[in-house]
């Protein structure tokens, strides 16, 4: 007997756990659009008298991808389904149970700009009053929902799910407390896990949002012929609510390649914007993604005879260069962006066209910019 009363207490408090959890995925809720996030967690509850025992708990949320400063984000209904094994049935209908109920407090950690070092936030969930079938496995369901928020600087957020303390109440069939009474039970995390259920911008349309021009400087690696490209030009970059843009110009650059391996040649380069540039920021990085065309107007060996080129040299498609920014990118700083592209065989340089092609196209070139705001540039 003392076994089966050991066993349906696991079970409820099993239930209990995954419904308070769930209630931690409303704290990143808020207007924009939400997409679906899920995680697993393992925890180790105490119970009385059988100590700790092993917990799993599943979660699932509509989370934002982005929250603008200063506007509330208003806490979301979260919903969780806990299945309860055959075996946990058994033991709890021979304890004399009909139904469980009860609830739970579920600690998470919200990392923001503000609070760099994480402010907790606790949440009170509530478990569905839940029918006890005489076997078979049962489904309990519950509901939590968080505490309101508002941000006031713009950057990168995170929500980390915490432990839980746990009070359940297993009922009989008059209503009444069974055998066990209510009781609490913490349940800590077991260590090593990713425990971030979400990640957030928070963005400010003063600062974060809007149009923003930067001076762009750096240079391009040719993977053929390991030749530097330095680059320069501008960018601007449009943050909206409905959207995002990146528009990239880059000026003439020369590029000093080799044929064969050891005989210099001076290329004279132009990446063309050939339209279509897109932008996101997502969880405090900038990513962004440029359609080129690469030109070569002249070929010169040892930079004076030449050997191919002119109007129509250039790739024969447009390439695309995807740049990425390190985290916490500030739009109103700028910074640094890496990134690649491939290039497409060239055409129409002339009778030298694949040789001197050899030198400069093909996959894996590297670009490294900085950007700048063009206010900063022209101090």
């Amino acid at each position: 007997m003392t076994r089966k009363r050991r066993t349906g207490r696991r079970a409820a408090l099993c239930a209990v756990a995954a419904v308070a959890a769930s209630g931690l995925a409303g704290l990143a809720a808020g207007p924009a659009a939400a997409v679906p996030a899920t995680l697993e967690l393992d925890y180790h509850c105490t119970f009385p008298l059988i100590g700790p025992q092993p917990v799993h708990v599943s979660l699932s949320a509509d989370v934002p991808e982005t929250v603008r400063v200063g506007e509330q984000m208003p806490g979301i209904a979260v919903e969780s389904t806990a299945t309860v094994g055959a075996a946990s049935t058994r033991a709890l209908a021979a304890l004399g149970t009909a139904t469980l109920e009860g609830g739970a407090r579920a600690d998470a950690n919200l990392t923001v700009p503000e609070m760099p070092g994480g402010l907790p936030v606790q949440v009170d969930v509530e478990l569905e009053r839940t029918d006890v079938p005489a076997s078979g496995e049962f489904a309990v369901r519950g509901s939590g929902k968080a505490p309101d928020l508002t941000f006031s600087r713009p950057g990168p957020g995170a929500v980390a799910v915490g432990n839980l303390v746990l009070t359940l109440t297993p009922r009989l069939d008059d209503g009444g407390p069974g055998g066990l009474g209510t009781f609490e039970s913490e349940c800590v995390q077991d260590p090593g896990q990713d425990n971030v259920l979400a990640s957030f911008e928070i963005v400010d349309d003063a600062t974060g949002g809007g149009d923003h021009a930067y001076a762009v400087e750096g240079s391009s690696v040719l993977e053929t012929s390991g030749g530097t490209v330095p680059l320069t030009g501008g960018m601007t970059l449009a943050l909206g609510a409905d959207g995002a843009r990146a528009d990239l110009a880059l000026d003439p650059a020369t590029a000093n390649v080799s044929l064969f391996g050891f005989l210099p040649v001076t290329a004279e380069m132009r990446l063309d914007d050939a339209g279509g540039g897109t932008a996101e920021v997502a969880g405090g990085v900038l990513t962004t993604t440029s359609a080129l065309t690469a030109a070569f107007p002249s070929f010169r060996v040892f930079g004076v005879v030449p050997v191919g080129g002119g109007e129509e040299c250039r790739t024969a498609e447009p390439s695309e260069l995807t740049l990425t920014s390190g985290p916490g990118f500030d739009p109103a700083a700028g910074g640094r962006l890496t990134g690649g592209y491939d290039l497409a065989p060239l055409a129409g340089c002339g009778a030298l066209t694949g040789l001197i092609g050899d030198a400069v196209t093909g996959p894996g070139n590297t670009v490294d910019l900085t950007l700048t705001p063009v206010s900063e540039a022209r101090r």
